[in-house]
């Protein structure tokens, strides 16, 4: 990971630390001009300013450091030309204070795009030395122990000594036991400062300690690596007793989980080398699906080890780090490996404790993020089914398939232009994967600190005049990702205006898709139309459908449910009751369509929903009846 004390070691920043405060990890840069203002998703970012932006210091300092922010970086400034205040503030608050030799202008154009790039790249290696370590127990030798120390003294870089009951182990280099000797006479001391280094000391059990040095203060990715080696060396020493066990099987459940959140995030390549040293050749296939079960009343820790007895090693398990109940397994295409036999198996052994699970259909492994959306989706329905399992239909043609290639390309282009020209389109996939769900959900899924998560959305939603905390506007803008995925960029070429989104909904080829979709909700004896229109247009507040039909809130409820069996689609079922916020957390992929349907078939005279910027209604024909027509 990247963090602020590694950041002058880059010279193209140009950046001099004064006041260092706590080591704190980077993911990113914000620029603030005169005129801007602290935003408030600033976790783990460089604030960039110059002087003129800093007249109230306390005021600055407290609400950066408040917020999470990583530093603040002067801009233009020598470190011996800051205010005496200004540091004095930071040391209080104990925020890292840094000055740069660049220009606002040069941050904003080239240096938040480096920094971003730093982070993901200081990730994959941290990720890579994490990897490392674990190896030296799927691949035990005599030396290992050795191995581990030397390792580690080379990444830190620094002293290292490993002791038990009898003595020094290991060590490296082979004078760390003189360097340290102060500090291996006090074990059982964390920290000290032992002839001008820093050392830490981490117990291995009994007697044991894993002893290191460094010659500046260790950042978090020096401790988490220290940590790290001092779990793989207590399981690498001989004479220590299985219960050790427990400690490998934590960290090789982490290095699965940050394999699936590379894999959700389109990193199918690094996930095959995290993966390498505890699954060699898992994920070398080119397509995989995706099953999520939910363990009901069995319990998640003993449903994962009997997948693990079932599947065995071939397929990438996780406990899912946003649903307490779930767990998802990756499962690799090869050839002459059916692997439906082994899920339905699962199912068998737990028979009477309603587990059920959903599963996708193959998707390139780069897709595995649509792939766990799919057999989500279909964990819904499962519940609904005697044999507890639904496996994804081949996916039948959805909105952005029927949608007019040249003028949707050219309505997308056009709301997205503000960020295309900067956003490639693998950040454009993920910001849509993080619309799918509220922060907090979808920052566990996708293994990213949801301060991040949601500046990105927050960012991507300002810069195209949406509002991120309306879900139209979050419907309307994963539409338009889907769209440029689809179709890509550009316009029509044909003289006039772009299309609106208006005019792509009203088409003849979305009317007959959304007549299609809807057609199911005609077989239920309630008029489920009527309230799935009103809750809709309300913008899915259930309280405020409910007025407007007049009927009980929670009818409306079980209209929707209703509903979503009838159309298979997820509406409020999936999402479980710690993750509801304000009116409630909806699956995007199913009010999507729901929501472009109901456009589509807006009756004559009635408002529709505010999927645009402006607000409209349904023209009504002259001769038109004055009741609004439903939708058979």
């Amino acid at each position: 990971m990247l963090t602020v004390r590694d950041l002058p070691a880059f010279p193209e920043l140009g950046i001099t630390a004064c006041e260092v405060g706590d080591d704190r990890e980077v993911h990113c840069a914000q620029v603030l001009s005169d005129t801007d203002w602290i935003r408030s998703s600033i976790g783990h970012a460089l604030i960039v300013t110059h002087g003129r932006y800093l007249e109230d210091p306390e005021r600055i300092m407290y609400t950066l450091s408040a917020g999470g922010a990583a530093a603040l970086v002067v801009s233009g400034a020598a470190p011996d030309t800051l205010d005496p205040a200004l540091r004095e503030t930071a040391a209080q608050h104990r925020l890292p204070l840094l000055t740069t030799s660049h220009s606002l202008s040069d941050w904003k154009a080239l240096l938040t795009h480096r920094v971003a790039e730093l982070s993901v790249v200081a990730a994959r290696r941290h990720a890579a030395r994490l990897g490392t370590l674990l190896d030296q127990l799927a691949h035990p030798q005599a030396d290992a122990v050795a191995r581990i120390a030397e390792y580690l003294a080379a990444e830190l870089p620094g002293s290292v000594v490993v002791r038990d009951s009898g003595g020094v182990r290991a060590a490296a280099p082979p004078a760390a036991p003189v360097t340290l000797a102060a500090a291996l006479e006090h074990p059982d001391r964390p920290r000290q400062m032992v002839e001008g280094l820093y050392v830490s000391s981490v117990p291995l059990g009994g007697q044991g300690a894993l002893v290191v040095g460094t010659p500046g203060p260790p950042g978090q990715a020096e401790t988490e690596l220290t940590t790290c080696a001092a779990k793989v060396l207590s399981v690498a020493m001989p004479g220590r007793r299985r219960s050790d066990d427990l400690v490998v099987s934590d960290a090789v459940r982490q290095v699965r989980l940050s394999a699936f959140q590379l894999l959700m995030t389109g990193h199918a390549v690094d996930a095959q080398r995290v993966t390498a040293s505890i699954m060699p050749g898992l994920l070398d296939p080119t397509h995989a699906q995706v099953y999520v079960t939910d363990c009901g009343r069995a319990g998640r820790a003993l449903v994962m080890a009997q997948a693990d007895r079932l599947f065995a090693g071939q397929a990438l398990s996780v406990a899912c780090p946003a649903f307490d109940n779930h767990i998802i397994s990756v499962v690799p295409l090869v050839e002459e490996q059916e692997h439906e036999h082994t899920v339905r198996h699962l199912l068998d052994v737990f028979r009477t404790a309603g587990v059920h699970i959903g599963g996708s259909q193959p998707h390139p492994l780069k897709q595995v993020g649509d792939a766990y959306d799919e057999a989500l989706a279909a964990l819904t329905r499962a519940s609904h089914y005697p044999e507890r399992i639904v496996i994804a239909s081949p996916r039948p043609p959805g909105l952005a398939d029927v949608l007019p290639a040249g003028p949707a390309r050219s309505w997308a282009s056009a709301l997205l232009q503000p960020i295309l020209s900067t956003a490639r389109i693998r950040q454009l996939e993920l910001t849509a994967m993080a619309l799918e769900f509220r922060t907090t959900a979808a920052s566990k899924v996708l293994g990213m600190h949801r301060n991040t998560l949601a500046r990105r959305v927050t960012q991507t939603c300002e810069a195209v005049g949406l509002d991120p905390e309306r879900t139209m506007h979050r419907i309307a803008l994963s539409l338009a990702i889907q769209v440029v995925r689809m179709y890509g960029t550009g316009s029509t070429g044909e003289p006039g205006p772009p299309a609106t989104l208006h005019d792509l909904l009203t088409g003849p080829e979305v009317r007959a898709w959304a007549d299609k979709t809807l057609r199911p909700l005609a077989t239920d004896r309630r008029d489920l139309v009527r309230t799935l229109r009103s809750w809709v247009t309300c913008e899915f507040h259930v309280d405020q459908a409910a007025a407007r039909v007049g009927i009980a809130p929670k009818t409306v409820r079980a209209h929707i449910q209703a509903a979503e069996h009838l159309l298979e689609r997820d509406f409020i079922t999936g999402i479980p009751q710690d993750l509801m916020e304000d009116h409630g957390e909806h699956r995007l992929s199913g009010i999507r369509p729901l929501t472009c349907a109901m456009y589509a078939t807006t009756p004559a005279g009635e408002p529709y929903p505010a999927l645009t910027t402006t607000a409209a209604t349904a023209p009504r024909p002259a001769n038109a009846s004055p009741w609004p027509l439903e939708v058979s």
